[in-house]
């Protein structure tokens, strides 16, 4: 090849390159940026993991058996969820020594194990806190010791640690000053107090605590500016949250519950509400509340519960598909749920909507999952009036501690007229949502800043499902049961529990329609024994409607004392003015008026009705008056057609005399003439109620009289004769 036609291939050559150069150049940013704004799904979900900032692990008590291990392991699982660079999460492990049994007890050897595996490098990426309630004693004490931080409810105590050792050996000495002088948090000399009642401990100069010996050399030397003795010999310390924080300003913080103690820490709420000790021995059941709340409802599922607990069972999964419904039924939901024991983990699934106050029982669960096209709160079948917006917003305020929730947007989702403001910490960035009366009434309002309302004017507060994450209102995504399953390793298929034979039978008691055929039975009973008193067999069967007509109505939720009350005060006042105070009415009327006010009070679970869903209500409470007329009547014809020519039942009552009997009676009667006596006057031998006897003239006759009470030794006259007595009248 020429030297002429080399060159020019080398020409072509560079131009290509610099061609292709060209071409790269504004190739190369624009991939880059492609792959940035598109990163693969794993990388987004190490994004979403890197969210975490906080976490929960409730530690049981005493420490003893496999609880050592399995807390390592769930926070072995935590520290899996960490990247490279992310930043490290606060653990709060929580300890709850305020049942009796909870205090003593710990092993020695299992505390020491977990105390050196939070102080170990693995442990290093997270930032351990102790939340302390109630009387930590024994060795459970190092696990404190072995934190970053100490965080103590304002009841709780910390010490004695060697309360269940009859000698204190050098390996435990050791222990306690490895674990205390690794972290700091408390002084070794001070854990040492704790542990062996041989020891004094002084506070020297206020910052420097020491030993007895070491302080009679510091004395000698007079580097002893000021002291104080906290632990005296023959003692181990103890120590409430107020002396280790204010006094010795040893703890960092002071907190009641977990609302405190997120804002304290700087994390969001939701993310230490539940607990992550998901190596638990989980057994599970599934309870599905479906459709309108009702007492009913309630009640069914509160007794499927109780014998689910009692049966083993700690994790409840409410599948929750409802758009409100009775607000007692819901209130009466809310406190079953919030009086199980803590060892119960209960979680709210809502993949379609909870609107209105079925949202509540959300609220009142360890753990809100939820779909993200979800619907939460919200118009739904039930709307408060004024006045119950009023009682509702008191009744969260109430709760809200005991749920660990603030309550400002559940009150939203059934409140109108209650405006929610999304607030910010500045230098932070923790958000809540609150109501200006929370937002006032948190311990450190003056570092809020309020900013846009996140409620509609005139229109209850609604939010997706998502919302609710990003809000931290719920606290994990799930769309359906098997996602639960997984996320705490379950079985694919929770069991369903089902309603044994007393719950079934609790179950028809508590129907509509056996209580309304018990009433009418009841009133057909009851008036007749009325008409033939003193037999007691259809006084009996009464007795056995009744009764279990307001047992019906009491397992539905609708009736209580105050409904039995007026019923059997309602009887009391018919028998008197049956038997004791006949002809004036006015008891009769008021006992009908107040069995029939009872019935109808036991009907529903409101006195007046102001609201649409308690308009709905109103049929059905009307229907017992309904049901309480043909009552009557049907008790009427009863006695009268049926009751004479029934077998055995005809012997109950007596028959109405035929023609010829009712003339012999009158024939009998005139044979007696006392028409002679009609003016006469006379005296009263007997109290008249209205019958008795009375002296006319010098006869004694039988008289009546004609409608007031006549006490004994009244002036009388005689004013008609009717047969063989008298119709009497008082003289003055």
């Amino acid at each position: 090849m020429s030297f002429r036609m080399l060159r020019i291939r080398d020409t072509w050559i560079w131009l290509a390159k610099v061609c292709l150069f060209l071409v790269l150049v504004p190739i190369t940013p624009l991939a880059s940026s492609a792959q940035e704004a598109d990163p693969p799904a794993e990388k987004q979900n190490d994004v979403a993991a890197a969210k975490l900032t906080g976490a929960r692990l409730r530690i049981p008590l005493p420490i003893k058996g496999s609880v050592d291990t399995n807390i390592k392991q769930s926070l072995q699982r935590l520290l899996s969820r960490l990247n490279d660079g992310d930043p490290r999460p606060v653990v709060i492990l929580e300890m709850d020594a305020t049942k009796a049994e909870q205090t003593q007890g710990s092993e020695f050897e299992r505390s020491l194990s977990l105390a050196r595996f939070l102080t170990s490098k693995e442990a290093a990426r997270l930032k351990t806190v102790a939340f302390l309630k109630g009387k930590i004693e024994g060795h459970a004490v190092l696990i404190p010791l072995a934190c970053e931080q100490i965080v103590m409810h304002p009841d709780a105590e910390l010490g004695n640690a060697g309360i269940d050792e009859s000698s204190i050996s050098m390996t435990m000495r050791h222990a306690y000053e490895e674990i205390a002088g690794y972290r700091n948090t408390l002084p070794p000399e001070l854990a040492l107090g704790m542990l062996d009642p041989s020891l004094e401990i002084y506070r020297v100069n206020n910052r420097r605590f020491v030993d007895g010996a070491e302080y009679e050399k510091l004395k000698a030397e007079g580097e002893v500016a000021t002291s104080e003795k906290l632990v005296e010999k023959g003692k181990m310390a103890l120590l409430t949250a107020t002396e280790l924080r204010q006094d010795l300003q040893l703890i960092s913080h002071i907190s009641e519950n977990y609302r405190q103690l997120a804002t304290l820490l700087e994390i969001p709420e939701n993310q230490i509400t539940q607990d992550l000790g998901l190596d638990r021995d989980w057994k599970a059941a599934r309870f599905i509340m479906d459709g309108d709340i009702s007492n009913r409802m309630v009640q069914r599922t509160s007794l499927s519960m109780q014998d689910a607990i009692h049966g083993g069972v700690n994790f409840v999964l409410i599948d929750l598909h409802s758009t409100g419904g009775d607000p007692i039924a819901c209130e009466n939901m809310v406190n079953f749920l919030l009086g199980l024991p803590d060892a119960v983990h209960t979680v709210t699934l809502v993949t379609d909507e909870a609107l209105a106050n079925s949202a509540l029982i959300a609220m009142a669960c360890d753990e809100i999952a939820i779909a993200p096209n979800a619907k939460l709160g919200g118009a739904g079948s039930y709307a408060y009036s004024h006045e119950g917006r009023h009682d509702l917003e008191n009744y969260l305020v109430r709760i809200s501690p005991e749920a660990n929730r603030s309550w400002s947007v559940w009150g939203a989702m059934n409140d109108p007229d209650l405006e929610v403001f999304h607030y910010e910490r500045p230098g932070t960035a923790l958000a809540k949502f609150l109501s200006e009366r929370e937002a006032a009434e948190l311990p450190d309002a003056k570092e809020w800043k309020r900013g846009q309302a996140i409620t509609t004017p005139n229109e209850p507060l609604q939010i997706t499902g998502s919302q609710a994450l990003d809000w931290g209102i719920a606290d994990s995504q799930a769309a359906s049961v098997a996602e639960i399953a997984q996320h705490y390793g379950l079985p694919d298929e929770l069991e369903v529990p089902k309603q044994n034979w007393a719950h079934r039978f609790v179950e028809v008691l508590a129907s509509p329609s056996l209580a309304f055929f018990c009433l009418f039975v009841g009133v057909m009973a009851m008036i007749s024994e009325f008409k033939a008193p003193g037999v007691g067999v259809p006084g009996f069967i009464a007795a056995i409607c009744f009764g279990l007509f307001f047992w019906s109505r009491f397992l539905n939720g609708t009736a209580g004392w105050l409904e039995a009350m007026l019923f059997v005060g309602g009887i009391f006042f018919i028998l008197m003015e049956l038997f004791v105070l006949p002809g004036f009415g006015i008891f009769g009327l008021g006992g009908g008026a107040m069995i029939i006010t009872s019935i109808v009070l036991a009907m529903q679970t409101f006195v007046w009705p102001t609201t649409d869903y308690e308009l709905k209500q109103v049929p059905y409470s009307l229907g017992s008056v309904v049901v309480i007329f043909f009552g009557m009547i049907a008790a009427v014809l009863f006695a009268k057609h049926i009751l004479p020519r029934t077998p055995y039942l005809n012997q109950t009552m007596l028959d109405a005399p035929d023609e010829e009997t009712m003339e012999e009676i009158r024939r009998r009667e005139t044979i007696v003439d006392l028409t002679h006596l009609v003016g006469n006057t006379g005296q009263a031998l007997t109290p008249l109620r209205p019958s008795g006897k009375a002296k006319i003239g010098h006869e004694i006759v039988s008289v009546s009289s004609d409608g007031d009470m006549i006490e004994q030794g009244e002036k009388v006259v005689v004013v008609q004769v009717r047969g063989n007595y008298a119709i009497v009248r008082a003289t003055t």
